[in-house]
């Protein structure tokens, strides 16, 4: 009987001493043992468009510790913590291709762990990328009290926008197509192109061919063309394009072709806007040649077509329009931005309205340009021309009637650095005997210098010169020299920033009129940004005087941008606000000006992880305007709106 208890308390002692030879085993596992990865597989291809990642813990760590990053993106808040891990399945759809995951804690020693894999995902076996994702948001406002004279304002306003993202890809091929879904209705009527109900504001579809040194892309709805400087540049239209290239390390050949509505349209009003009428279409085709290790890049473009007047977003006061125009570029960069230059030449053919009995002009248009970068030194020096009756068409906003040089230099030398810039232009291209020609100087030094990182410090002077010349009898005489001195200097320290700037200029008329002016500025730019708020006054003064009145007028503005967070980041407070004060020596205007705005909000509910979360708000704003000169300009408004706002994420 003894030797049978001595038997059992012997085992008893083994078993401890195994379990407890187990626990210390768990707890000293190798760094690549602390945790057990479920899913993903590490260097695993996985076909799933958001793949479930599931971890477990082999030993016991600080979960307050742990932060999560896919794709260099933190994750850590969106976690279903478990009792022995943690999982996440990705609430948007993940890109086709290589993913990397890392995990970071401390273990109850304080000892740091980390751990990375990397894994591969498929959407489907049929397409490497096929999916649909949106991004919605709504926005209800209401008007709890507005001033009776604002006609404009609806009192209730309901808002709705849905982004969608359509995406197949395999191989060499890849499909897309983005559009923006509109909803609208408000207490008030709308105006065009607007409409209330659903909408489709735009819409994108592209295609894209790529295999090798080859690629084939084409662009159908509201697209945005860019060629060169003087022709086609930033202009969004409805309609189409289509590009082909061919690349290799050394040289590459690139052909482009497009077509485009004259005017502009809202929705899916127009259809996909292809068309060859050269009266309400514009469309072009470009060439690009890169040679000699791409370093010389020669592009010519030609286009033409009409616009036949106003429409949404463009407003003119003559008819229907036509023209052409055909242009060359050239860039090289034979040194390594040593010495870069770009030479650009077109000529254009524009009737501006051709409903009158007047025929088109032909004009050109002209840029040289020679910029590098030495180290410590850069440098860019241009001219440009463009004639009186240079108009691309698709481009009549370009700047015209004007020729000129500008030449830029940057010393960078450590702490020290300089900027000098002076530049000489002048209208009147062609001497127009019925106009004076005007011709303006620019000039200026910057300096600052970063020796001190807590107070960077720079000053800066200008002048600029405007000058006619050739006026015909009965012009006035223009001839005025101005010139401005300024210094800045700040202080930074961790969350605060205080920034200083004075400037005085002078305007000196140099002609019998002697009508000379001066102001004085003076700027105090205080800031303080911390995680839960941020406050950015500014204080200013401006004195400009009339030198032949002899009469000051003072400005005094005050501004206020603050911004706070509070109870746990679930609510806000932002305010922002300007005070005016206008007074001149003579009485002649004695004002006074308040505008304030502010916002308080308040996260309802984290629905889905911080993906979805609907907000409460109040938004108010208060002017009131003081006029001791003419009271009947006085007026005193507030107005207060309740808002609800959400966005709302979803992917398939």
């Amino acid at each position: 009987m003894i030797i049978k208890f001595i038997f059992i308390i012997f085992c008893l002692l083994i078993f401890n001493y195994a379990d407890a030879q187990e626990q210390v085993l768990k707890e000293s596992l190798p760094d690549d043992n602390w945790l057990r990865i479920l899913s993903p597989i590490d260097n695993k291809e996985i076909i799933d468009k958001r793949p479930k990642i599931k971890v477990e813990f082999n030993i016991s760590v600080e979960k307050e510790s742990l932060l999560v990053l896919l794709d260099g993106t933190d994750i850590t808040q969106m976690l279903s913590i478990t009792e022995n891990g943690f999982e996440y399945v990705p609430i948007f759809v993940l890109p086709a291709g290589n993913h990397v995951l890392n995990i970071s804690l401390r273990d109850l020693n304080g000892k740091s762990l980390q751990k990375e894999i990397t894994f591969n995902t498929r959407h489907s076996k049929a397409f490497e990328e096929a999916y649909l994702s949106n991004e919605g948001s709504i926005i209800y406002e209401s008007a709890q009290k507005k001033p009776e004279e604002d006609k404009a304002t609806p009192y209730s306003k309901l808002e709705g926008n849905v982004n969608s993202t359509t995406k197949i890809k395999e191989g060499a091929w890849n499909i897309s197509f983005n559009t923006n879904i509109r909803y609208l209705d408000q207490s008030k009527p709308v105006f065009t192109p607007l409409q209330k109900g659903f909408q489709i504001a735009n819409w994108l579809f592209s295609g894209s061919f790529s295999k090798g040194s080859v690629l084939i892309l084409t662009n159908i709805g509201d697209i945005q063309l860019n060629e060169t400087q003087y022709t086609i540049s930033g202009l969004s239209r409805r309609g189409g394009s289509l590009n082909f290239v061919y690349s290799s390390e050394e040289e590459s050949y690139e052909l482009n072709v497009f077509s485009v509505k004259g005017y502009n349209v809202f929705g899916f009003r127009g259809g996909f806007g292809l068309g060859a009428n050269a009266n309400d279409h514009v469309f072009g085709i470009s060439g690009c040649l890169k040679i000699i290790d791409k370093k010389v890049e020669l592009k010519t473009i030609y286009v033409a077509g009409g616009e036949p007047g106003s429409s949404f977003g463009v407003s003119t006061t003559m008819g229907s329009k036509r023209g052409d125009v055909f242009g060359l570029l050239l860039l090289t960069n034979l040194l390594e931005d040593k010495f870069k230059t770009e030479i650009e030449t077109d000529f254009s053919k524009y009737d501006p309205d051709t409903s009158d009995e007047y025929d088109s002009k032909n004009d050109k248009a002209h840029k040289f340009r020679v910029s590098g970068n030495l180290g410590k030194y850069s440098y860019d020096l241009m001219y440009e021309y463009i004639g009186r009756d240079y108009v691309p068409i698709g481009n009549q906003n370009l700047q015209k009637d004007k020729q000129g040089v500008s030449f830029v230099n940057n010393f960078n030398l450590g702490v020290h650095n300089i900027n000098l810039a002076i530049s000489r232009y002048n209208d009147n291209v062609r001497g127009d005997r019925l106009f004076p020609r005007i011709i303006n100087y620019q000039g200026y030094i910057d300096y600052s210098l970063s020796k001190f990182q807590s107070f960077p410090i720079g000053i800066n002077y200008q002048r600029s010169v405007q000058d006619s010349t050739r006026e015909p009898k009965g012009y006035p005489e223009l001839k005025t020299y101005t010139d401005t001195l300024s210094g800045r200097i700040s202080y930074v320290k961790d969350k605060i920033n205080l920034g200083f700037q004075a400037s005085y200029s002078l305007q000196d008329d140099k002609t019998n009129k002697n009508y000379d002016t001066s102001s004085i500025t003076y700027t105090f730019t205080p800031a303080y940004n911390e995680s839960y708020i941020s406050i950015s006054p500014s204080f200013s003064l401006n004195q400009s005087k009339n030198h032949v009145t002899d009469v000051r007028i003072d400005t005094y503005t005050i501004n206020l941008d603050l911004r706070t967070k509070f109870l746990h980041e679930k609510a806000s407070f932002d305010v922002g606000g300007t005070y005016n004060i206008v007074k001149a020596s003579d009485d002649s205007s004695n004002n006074k000006s308040l505008n304030i705005n502010c916002r308080v909000a308040y996260i309802i509910k984290n629905l889905i992880k911080g993906y979805l979360s609907p907000e409460i708000a109040l938004r108010g704003s208060y002017n009131k305007y003081i006029d001791d000169v003419n009271k009947g300009a006085d007026k005193d408004e507030f107005s207060i709106f309740l808002v609800f706002a959400t966005a709302v994420p979803f992917s398939f």
